[in-house]
């Protein structure tokens, strides 16, 4: 697996959410057919996986976590849609 930063492909959604939240740093990847969206606050990281053609698999989320989380062992909360082709995940800091 391997996470390609895509971000300058998304400049309006990097737009929107730096200036209608409190997010001060939005990087955009793709895994494949799936996209990730990390964001981060001053309180909070939270992380978005999208994929809509399947289910997003624990691995890859497990993957995203180990790649984009430099804490040893984070504290984090994941919520997903019923179909699971969407899941967020959330670290406060």
């Amino acid at each position: 697996m391997h996470l390609i930063d895509v971000t300058n492909s998304y400049k309006d959604l990097v737009h929107s959410q730096l200036n209608s939240t409190n997010v001060n740093y939005v990087k955009v990847y793709s895994l494949g057919n799936t996209s990730v969206i990390y964001t981060e606050s001053n309180d909070a990281i939270g992380i978005a996986l999208e994929n809509h053609d399947r289910r997003i698999r624990k691995e890859e989320a497990e993957f995203v976590i180990k790649r984009l989380i430099k804490e040893q062992d984070p504290s984090y909360v994941v919520t997903f849609d019923k179909s699971q082709h969407l899941i967020e995940i959330h670290i406060d800091k």
